[in-house]
């Protein structure tokens, strides 16, 4: 007797079979995979262009421009055919595929480091310092990205979503970002609105480098898998290089989760400072004790850096002349130590509130005030 699962099959037999896109050849697929493997001249013109244009649309701040750059980035192909090399077991297309991206690397940050400082950049922005810290929420875009990109490539009528691949994972950003990173001094100075913050080189390099390596792991792993279960290859052949990628895959997860955890921590404090920032003055335990003298008081921006479970942050409000004290601005930082340690369970938290229009009042963990 028929079962529903087996009627469900026998119907994608009959009428139901046209909506069952072919798979491409798996000898058409090959070819395609040899030739974008290849370090060719038309890949290393894009691949220019690409950084040029990602480069100066980080340094003027332009989200526009960047996703433009994410388009023109040829980048993704090699590490495509690198998973499909993998997936079939062929050692010269993967040697092949890994040296057009150690060279596309390699392009990218040198660009993006020459063009930085031929424009004499010393300074960093939004742009820039959110490709520097990332968590496994990017390794997920980048497994989610893989997948639709590996798919539709064994798939004649899906080619079009390629380009939408490309602007998911962003592949050359985050090597612009280290490029730039890599021409500047150790003082650097970052611009967030009307906040800056001194001193960050090593993270803007290295966190934007990590974020690269979390998308090449995380599509080649990803792809890998797409082309095995749609039988381009094998398990039998390939599990040799399938256990070397999900144990680089399990090594980068570490400092990911732990990135991870620091996003949390600086979504929930971002959370309370935009309740703050909309008047809900009177949910806090600080602002309760006197809700009419905190009416009168504006938050004009904040500013959170979470990294090894520490924290800086960065107020700058604006009141009446006077009416925020040093006493005042005391009780805030305690406000927000006892929480952070406590709820948040940070090791340290060092804040600097700005009131407008000249009093700046800085702490750290010895809660002793200096102007």
């Amino acid at each position: 007797m028929p079962t529903p699962i087996t009627r469900a099959v026998e119907a994608l037999t009959g009428e139901w079979q046209i909506n069952l896109e072919q798979r491409v050849p798996r000898k058409e697929l090959y070819k395609a995979r040899i030739e974008s493997s290849k370090p060719s001249l038309g890949f290393f013109v894009l691949l220019v262009c690409s950084a040029v244009i990602a480069t100066l649309g980080l340094i003027s701040n332009s989200t526009a421009v960047v996703i433009g750059a994410m388009i023109v980035a040829p980048l993704m192909d090699p590490i495509l055919s690198l998973a499909f090399a993998l997936a079939i077991s062929n050692n010269t297309l993967a040697k092949r595929s890994l040296l057009t991206i150690l060279l596309g690397v390699l392009t990218v940050v040198g660009t993006a480091a020459i063009l930085s400082m031929l424009l004499d950049v010393s300074e960093v922005n939004r742009e820039m310092t959110s490709r520097t810290a990332p968590n496994l929420i990017d390794l997920g875009i980048a497994v989610a990205a893989a997948i639709a990109g590996s798919f539709s490539m064994t798939r004649a009528g899906l080619s079009n979503s390629i380009a939408g691949v490309a602007i998911a994972v962003a592949l050359v950003p985050p090597l612009c970002v280290c490029g730039i990173g890599l021409s500047l001094g150790q003082e650097v100075v970052a611009v967030f609105g009307r906040g800056t913050v001194a001193g960050i080189t090593n993270q803007i390099s290295e966190g934007s480098f990590l974020l690269f390596l979390a998308n090449l792991i995380g599509i080649t792993v990803a792809s890998l898998f797409i082309f095995l279960i749609q039988r381009y290859g094998s398990v039998g052949q390939s599990w040799r290089n399938l256990l070397v990628w999900l144990g680089l895959l399990g090594l980068l997860s570490i400092p990911l989760s732990s990135s991870l955890r620091d996003f949390s921590i600086k979504q929930q404090l971002d959370g309370q400072f935009a309740s703050f920032k909309a008047g809900r003055v009177r949910q806090f335990e600080l602002t309760r004790k006197n809700p009419y003298l905190w009416q009168k008081v504006r938050m004009l921006y904040s500013n959170i850096r979470v990294v090894d479970n520490k924290a800086t942050v960065d107020l700058v409000l604006s009141a009446p002349e006077g009416l925020v004290t040093d006493g005042l601005a005391q009780e805030v930082y305690e406000g927000l130590a006892d929480r952070a340690k406590t709820d948040l369970g940070l090791d340290d938290i060092r804040t600097t509130i700005s009131v407008i229009p000249n009093q700046i009042f800085k702490y750290s963990e010895t809660s002793q005030p200096s102007s």
